[in-house]
Protein backbone atom coordinates (compact mmCIF):
# COMPACT_ATOMS: atom_id res chain seq x y z
CA UNK A 1 0.00 0.00 0.00
CA UNK A 2 1.40 3.42 -0.41
CA UNK A 3 2.17 5.91 2.09
CA UNK A 4 -0.29 8.72 2.33
CA UNK A 5 2.39 11.47 1.00
CA UNK A 6 2.44 8.61 -2.40
CA UNK A 7 -1.06 8.69 -2.09
CA UNK A 8 -0.98 12.52 -2.76
CA UNK A 9 1.41 12.92 -5.06
CA UNK A 10 -1.02 10.23 -7.27
CA UNK A 11 -3.37 12.51 -7.10
CA UNK A 12 -1.40 15.84 -7.92
CA UNK A 13 -0.45 14.10 -11.48
CA UNK A 14 -3.83 13.02 -11.80
CA UNK A 15 -5.03 17.15 -11.53
CA UNK A 16 -1.35 18.64 -12.86
CA UNK A 17 -2.19 19.76 -16.06
CA UNK A 18 -3.66 23.14 -14.16
CA UNK A 19 -1.17 26.06 -14.19
CA UNK A 20 -2.71 28.92 -16.17
CA UNK A 21 0.05 29.38 -18.70
CA UNK A 22 1.04 30.94 -22.13
CA UNK A 23 -2.20 30.23 -24.88
CA UNK A 24 -1.59 27.43 -26.35
CA UNK A 25 1.67 26.40 -24.44
CA UNK A 26 2.25 25.72 -19.76
CA UNK A 27 3.25 23.27 -17.00
CA UNK A 28 5.91 20.70 -14.57
CA UNK A 29 7.32 18.49 -11.74
CA UNK A 30 10.62 17.09 -10.79
CA UNK A 31 14.21 16.02 -8.45
CA UNK A 32 17.39 13.46 -8.06
CA UNK A 33 20.75 13.52 -9.38
CA UNK A 34 21.42 11.16 -12.70
CA UNK A 35 24.45 9.77 -11.01
CA UNK A 36 23.28 9.53 -7.45
CA UNK A 37 20.23 10.36 -5.87
CA UNK A 38 19.67 12.41 -2.76
CA UNK A 39 16.63 13.40 -0.19
CA UNK A 40 18.59 16.14 1.34
CA UNK A 41 16.47 18.73 2.52
CA UNK A 42 16.77 22.85 3.00
CA UNK A 43 18.45 25.87 1.95
CA UNK A 44 21.95 25.45 0.68
CA UNK A 45 24.62 26.28 3.78
CA UNK A 46 27.09 28.16 2.42
CA UNK A 47 31.16 28.53 3.22
CA UNK A 48 32.83 32.03 1.68
CA UNK A 49 36.08 31.58 2.43
CA UNK A 50 35.86 34.76 4.92
CA UNK A 51 33.65 36.34 2.56
CA UNK A 52 31.72 39.11 4.47
CA UNK A 53 27.90 37.83 4.14
CA UNK A 54 25.86 40.83 4.45
CA UNK A 55 27.26 42.44 1.65
CA UNK A 56 28.51 39.45 -0.63
CA UNK A 57 31.39 37.43 -1.50
CA UNK A 58 33.48 39.73 -4.15
CA UNK A 59 32.58 39.73 -7.69
CA UNK A 60 34.21 37.42 -10.18
CA UNK A 61 33.41 37.06 -13.86
CA UNK A 62 31.48 34.53 -14.39
CA UNK A 63 29.50 33.95 -18.31
CA UNK A 64 28.23 34.11 -20.52
CA UNK A 65 25.72 31.56 -19.87
CA UNK A 66 22.37 30.45 -21.57
CA UNK A 67 20.08 29.90 -18.70
CA UNK A 68 16.49 28.31 -19.81
CA UNK A 69 13.60 27.53 -18.03
CA UNK A 70 10.40 25.08 -19.51
CA UNK A 71 7.68 23.93 -18.42
CA UNK A 72 7.19 20.72 -20.63
CA UNK A 73 3.43 19.80 -19.45
CA UNK A 74 2.90 16.29 -17.78
CA UNK A 75 3.02 13.48 -19.25
CA UNK A 76 -0.76 13.23 -18.29
CA UNK A 77 -1.41 16.30 -19.69
CA UNK A 78 -2.98 16.27 -23.59
CA UNK A 79 -5.28 19.38 -24.33
CA UNK A 80 -7.15 19.39 -27.45
CA UNK A 81 -4.72 19.79 -30.05
CA UNK A 82 -1.50 18.91 -28.14
CA UNK A 83 0.17 15.88 -29.49
CA UNK A 84 0.65 12.56 -26.92
CA UNK A 85 3.62 12.05 -24.47
CA UNK A 86 5.63 9.87 -26.82
CA UNK A 87 5.42 11.88 -29.96
CA UNK A 88 6.06 15.06 -28.07
CA UNK A 89 9.42 13.89 -26.22
CA UNK A 90 11.87 14.46 -29.19
CA UNK A 91 10.04 18.24 -29.90
CA UNK A 92 11.20 18.94 -26.49
CA UNK A 93 14.60 17.47 -26.85
CA UNK A 94 14.64 19.82 -30.25
CA UNK A 95 13.71 22.82 -28.47
CA UNK A 96 16.35 21.96 -25.64
CA UNK A 97 18.93 21.13 -28.10
CA UNK A 98 18.29 24.71 -30.02
CA UNK A 99 18.64 26.97 -26.98
CA UNK A 100 22.04 24.71 -26.00
CA UNK A 101 21.31 26.17 -22.55
CA UNK A 102 24.02 25.59 -20.21
CA UNK A 103 21.45 25.78 -17.27
CA UNK A 104 18.42 24.60 -17.31
CA UNK A 105 15.32 24.29 -14.79
CA UNK A 106 12.24 22.10 -16.23
CA UNK A 107 8.74 21.79 -14.54
CA UNK A 108 6.49 19.00 -14.57
CA UNK A 109 8.34 15.65 -15.31
CA UNK A 110 7.41 13.13 -12.53
CA UNK A 111 9.24 9.62 -12.83
CA UNK A 112 12.26 8.66 -12.96
CA UNK A 113 11.22 7.10 -16.79
CA UNK A 114 10.26 10.14 -17.80
CA UNK A 115 13.53 11.85 -16.82
CA UNK A 116 15.46 9.61 -18.41
CA UNK A 117 13.50 10.09 -21.54
CA UNK A 118 14.51 13.86 -21.60
CA UNK A 119 18.30 12.73 -20.90
CA UNK A 120 18.47 10.71 -23.89
CA UNK A 121 17.54 13.51 -25.47
CA UNK A 122 19.84 16.07 -24.62
CA UNK A 123 23.41 14.00 -23.19
CA UNK A 124 25.98 16.31 -21.70
CA UNK A 125 24.10 16.71 -18.95
CA UNK A 126 23.17 15.65 -15.13
CA UNK A 127 19.97 15.96 -13.63
CA UNK A 128 18.95 16.50 -9.75
CA UNK A 129 15.45 16.13 -8.65
CA UNK A 130 13.64 14.56 -6.09
CA UNK A 131 13.74 10.87 -6.00
CA UNK A 132 11.75 8.63 -3.28
CA UNK A 133 12.42 8.44 0.14
CA UNK A 134 11.64 4.97 0.24
CA UNK A 135 10.10 2.32 -2.32
CA UNK A 136 6.17 2.57 -1.29
CA UNK A 137 6.74 6.15 -2.04
CA UNK A 138 6.77 7.88 -5.41
CA UNK A 139 9.69 9.80 -7.18
CA UNK A 140 8.57 13.68 -7.71
CA UNK A 141 10.72 15.39 -10.61
CA UNK A 142 8.47 18.61 -10.75
CA UNK A 143 11.46 20.61 -10.73
CA UNK A 144 14.50 19.64 -11.87
CA UNK A 145 18.01 20.89 -12.36
CA UNK A 146 19.76 20.16 -15.56
CA UNK A 147 23.37 21.42 -15.73
CA UNK A 148 26.04 20.80 -18.33
CA UNK A 149 28.24 17.89 -17.17
CA UNK A 150 31.48 19.66 -18.55
CA UNK A 151 31.24 23.11 -17.15
CA UNK A 152 30.23 22.97 -13.73
CA UNK A 153 30.72 20.41 -10.22
CA UNK A 154 27.93 19.61 -7.86
CA UNK A 155 29.21 20.87 -4.28
CA UNK A 156 26.19 20.24 -2.92
CA UNK A 157 22.49 19.96 -3.55
CA UNK A 158 18.52 19.59 -1.82
CA UNK A 159 14.93 20.34 -1.97
CA UNK A 160 12.41 21.82 0.12
CA UNK A 161 9.05 22.43 -0.23
CA UNK A 162 6.20 25.50 -0.55
CA UNK A 163 4.30 24.50 1.93
CA UNK A 164 4.08 25.43 6.12
CA UNK A 165 6.73 23.06 6.65
CA UNK A 166 9.05 23.32 4.25
CA UNK A 167 11.12 20.33 5.13
CA UNK A 168 8.55 17.57 4.56
CA UNK A 169 8.56 15.94 1.46
CA UNK A 170 5.04 16.59 -0.69
CA UNK A 171 3.75 18.80 2.41
CA UNK A 172 1.37 21.26 0.84
CA UNK A 173 -0.71 23.74 3.02
CA UNK A 174 -0.26 27.28 1.22
CA UNK A 175 -3.74 26.91 -0.39
CA UNK A 176 -6.52 24.72 -0.76
CA UNK A 177 -6.70 22.50 -2.78
CA UNK A 178 -2.92 22.59 -3.54
CA UNK A 179 -0.64 20.02 -5.10
CA UNK A 180 2.43 19.00 -3.61
CA UNK A 181 5.41 21.83 -5.15
CA UNK A 182 9.01 22.19 -4.22
CA UNK A 183 12.12 24.07 -4.83
CA UNK A 184 15.30 22.16 -6.06
CA UNK A 185 18.81 23.98 -5.60
CA UNK A 186 22.56 23.22 -5.97
CA UNK A 187 25.56 24.93 -5.20
CA UNK A 188 27.73 24.11 -8.08
CA UNK A 189 31.12 24.84 -9.06
CA UNK A 190 31.73 26.34 -12.20
CA UNK A 191 34.74 24.82 -13.40
CA UNK A 192 36.83 27.38 -15.80
CA UNK A 193 36.38 30.04 -12.95
CA UNK A 194 36.60 28.24 -10.02
CA UNK A 195 33.80 30.18 -9.14
CA UNK A 196 31.06 28.74 -6.97
CA UNK A 197 26.93 30.00 -7.47
CA UNK A 198 23.83 28.82 -6.41
CA UNK A 199 20.86 27.33 -9.76
CA UNK A 200 17.52 26.70 -8.10
CA UNK A 201 14.00 25.84 -10.26
CA UNK A 202 10.54 25.30 -8.73
CA UNK A 203 6.95 25.56 -9.92
CA UNK A 204 4.40 27.01 -8.04
CA UNK A 205 1.00 26.27 -7.07
CA UNK A 206 -1.92 27.76 -10.18
CA UNK A 207 -4.37 27.62 -6.93
CA UNK A 208 -3.71 31.41 -5.19
CA UNK A 209 -2.93 32.44 -2.40
CA UNK A 210 -0.39 29.72 -2.76
CA UNK A 211 1.88 31.99 -4.98
CA UNK A 212 2.44 34.83 -2.68
CA UNK A 213 2.45 32.66 0.43
CA UNK A 214 5.36 31.01 -1.65
CA UNK A 215 7.04 33.49 -2.57
CA UNK A 216 8.88 34.94 0.90
CA UNK A 217 9.54 31.36 1.65
CA UNK A 218 11.94 31.54 -1.35
CA UNK A 219 13.53 35.00 -0.70
CA UNK A 220 13.99 33.26 2.00
CA UNK A 221 15.67 30.04 1.75
CA UNK A 222 17.26 31.16 -1.27
CA UNK A 223 17.25 34.61 -2.72
CA UNK A 224 19.16 35.52 0.75
CA UNK A 225 21.98 33.42 -0.44
CA UNK A 226 23.02 36.40 -2.51
CA UNK A 227 24.44 37.66 0.23
CA UNK A 228 26.93 34.43 -0.05
CA UNK A 229 27.49 33.75 -3.79
CA UNK A 230 25.59 34.67 -7.01
CA UNK A 231 22.18 33.50 -7.49
CA UNK A 232 19.79 32.28 -10.51
CA UNK A 233 16.74 31.04 -9.88
CA UNK A 234 13.89 29.83 -13.03
CA UNK A 235 10.63 28.79 -12.87
CA UNK A 236 6.73 28.28 -13.34
CA UNK A 237 5.64 30.73 -10.85
CA UNK A 238 2.44 30.86 -11.64
CA UNK A 239 2.39 34.76 -11.18
CA UNK A 240 2.46 37.52 -13.66
CA UNK A 241 3.72 40.79 -13.48
CA UNK A 242 0.47 41.99 -12.09
CA UNK A 243 0.29 39.15 -9.38
CA UNK A 244 1.32 39.96 -5.43
CA UNK A 245 3.88 37.03 -5.46
CA UNK A 246 5.67 38.42 -8.53
CA UNK A 247 6.05 42.03 -6.26
CA UNK A 248 7.53 40.22 -3.41
CA UNK A 249 10.01 38.43 -5.43
CA UNK A 250 11.33 41.03 -7.57
CA UNK A 251 10.60 44.24 -4.23
CA UNK A 252 11.27 42.19 -1.39
CA UNK A 253 8.07 41.56 1.50
CA UNK A 254 6.63 44.98 2.13
CA UNK A 255 9.61 46.52 0.03
CA UNK A 256 12.58 45.15 2.71
CA UNK A 257 15.41 42.52 2.80
CA UNK A 258 16.67 39.80 -0.41
CA UNK A 259 14.75 40.32 -3.57
CA UNK A 260 15.40 39.11 -7.46
CA UNK A 261 16.16 41.26 -10.47
CA UNK A 262 13.79 40.14 -13.19
CA UNK A 263 15.94 38.76 -16.34
CA UNK A 264 13.71 39.99 -18.58
CA UNK A 265 13.18 43.52 -16.90
CA UNK A 266 17.78 43.51 -17.24
CA UNK A 267 17.72 43.00 -20.65
CA UNK A 268 15.13 46.06 -21.59
CA UNK A 269 14.54 45.61 -25.38
CA UNK A 270 16.59 42.69 -25.80
CA UNK A 271 13.88 40.45 -26.74
CA UNK A 272 12.76 38.27 -29.21
CA UNK A 273 10.43 35.45 -30.73
CA UNK A 274 12.01 32.31 -31.70
CA UNK A 275 9.75 30.68 -34.48
CA UNK A 276 8.96 28.60 -37.34
CA UNK A 277 5.48 29.49 -37.49
CA UNK A 278 4.03 32.03 -40.21
CA UNK A 279 2.95 34.18 -39.45
CA UNK A 280 4.80 34.92 -36.19
CA UNK A 281 2.47 34.29 -33.10
CA UNK A 282 1.39 36.81 -30.81
CA UNK A 283 3.37 37.27 -27.20
CA UNK A 284 2.38 39.66 -24.66
CA UNK A 285 5.70 39.96 -22.17
CA UNK A 286 3.35 41.44 -19.56
CA UNK A 287 1.72 38.16 -19.28
CA UNK A 288 4.55 36.00 -18.94
CA UNK A 289 4.27 33.19 -15.63
CA UNK A 290 7.80 31.48 -16.74
CA UNK A 291 10.89 33.72 -15.06
CA UNK A 292 14.41 33.61 -14.95
CA UNK A 293 15.82 35.61 -11.45
CA UNK A 294 18.52 36.56 -10.39
CA UNK A 295 20.86 37.89 -7.41
CA UNK A 296 23.85 38.14 -5.38
CA UNK A 297 26.14 39.72 -8.26
CA UNK A 298 25.40 42.62 -10.67
CA UNK A 299 24.52 39.93 -13.41
CA UNK A 300 23.62 41.42 -16.78
CA UNK A 301 20.42 39.98 -19.11
CA UNK A 302 21.11 39.99 -22.64
CA UNK A 303 18.95 38.02 -25.94
CA UNK A 304 15.88 37.40 -23.50
CA UNK A 305 14.20 34.79 -25.73
CA UNK A 306 10.50 33.11 -25.88
CA UNK A 307 10.59 30.35 -27.86
CA UNK A 308 7.10 29.49 -29.88
CA UNK A 309 7.99 26.82 -32.89
CA UNK A 310 5.68 24.36 -34.24
CA UNK A 311 5.86 20.66 -34.13
CA UNK A 312 3.99 17.47 -35.69
CA UNK A 313 1.26 17.57 -38.11
CA UNK A 314 -0.64 19.93 -37.01
CA UNK A 315 2.42 22.51 -36.63
CA UNK A 316 1.42 22.63 -32.50
CA UNK A 317 3.24 24.03 -30.05
CA UNK A 318 4.65 20.90 -28.09
CA UNK A 319 4.01 22.14 -24.47
CA UNK A 320 1.10 24.83 -23.03
CA UNK A 321 3.99 26.62 -21.28
CA UNK A 322 6.46 28.77 -23.65
CA UNK A 323 10.08 28.16 -23.31
CA UNK A 324 12.17 31.03 -22.26
CA UNK A 325 15.99 31.70 -22.68
CA UNK A 326 18.55 34.06 -21.45
CA UNK A 327 22.02 35.11 -22.03
CA UNK A 328 23.34 36.54 -18.11
CA UNK A 329 26.96 37.02 -17.40
CA UNK A 330 28.76 38.51 -14.64
CA UNK A 331 30.85 41.16 -16.07
CA UNK A 332 34.52 41.97 -15.50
Amino acid sequence: MLSRPALVVVLAVAAACGDDGPSPAAESTGAVETSAASTSSGAVTSDTGGGDTTTGAPVVPLGPWRVMTFNIMCESCTPDGYEQWDARIPHIGDTIRRHDPDLLGTQELFSAVEVDEIAAEIPGYTSIWFAKPTEDMLDYADAAIWYRTEMFEEVEHGFYWLSPKPDMPYSTGFAAPQLPRLVAWARLRAVAEDVEFVFATTHFDNNAPSQERSAPLVLERTASLGAEVPVLMVGDFNSDLADLAYDILTQGVDGEGPRFDDAFVQSGDAWRQDTNLDPVPSYEPAGRIDHVFMTGAPWTATDWVVDQWGYGPDMMYTSDHFAISVELAIPG
